[in-house]
C-alpha cells in the first residue's frame, strides 16, 4: 500500500552517523508494526529505494515514535516538503545500541541486505 506524508524537520542525528534521513509524518491507521523496512520513496515523480525506521529510538533514548527513510544510494539536494512511500520487506525490530557506532555499523548491515533484496545501486 503507498502512503503520503509530510516531510518534517529532524534532529540531524541521521546526518552525523553517516546516514542523512527524511523524517516522515505517521500517516493515520498506520498499521505496521515497530521495525525496519525495505521499501520505495517517491520524490518528485523519482522513485528511490529505500531504508524505513517506524517506532521509537532507543539508541538516542526516544520513546516517541517516528518515522523516516534514509534514501539509498541518493542525494537530495533539496528537502522535499512531501514524499509518498511503500513498505515492502520487514527486515528486523527495532533494537538498542551502545553508541552511535554500533548503530551505524547496524545501519549499513540493514542498507546491504535492502541493497541485496531490492537490486538497488
Amino acid at each position: 500500500m503507498t502512503y503520503k506524508a509530510q516531510v518534517m524537520q529532524g534532529k540531524g542525528r541521521g546526518k552525523q552517523i553517516g546516514f542523512p534521513t527524511l523524517n516522515l509524518s505517521v500517516p493515520g491507521n498506520f498499521p505496521y508494526e515497530h521495525g525496519i523496512y525495505g521499501g520505495w520513496a517517491t520524490i518528485r515523480g523519482k522513485k528511490f529505494c529505500g531504508a524505513f525506521h517506524f517506532g521509537p529510538i532507543p539508541a538516542f533514548g526516544e520513546r516517541s515514535v517516528s518515522l523516516e527513510v534514509y534514501l539509498i544510494d541518493a542525494e537530495i539536494k533539496k528537502t522535499p516538503s512531501e514524499t509518498t512511500f511503500e513498505l515492502v520487506k520487514y527486515i528486523r525490530k527495532i533494537k538498542d545500541f551502545e553508541n552511535g557506532n554500533e548503530l551505524s555499523k547496524q545501519i549499513r548491515t540493514d542498507v546491504d541486505d535492502i541493497k541485496k533484496a531490492f537490486a538497488c545501486s
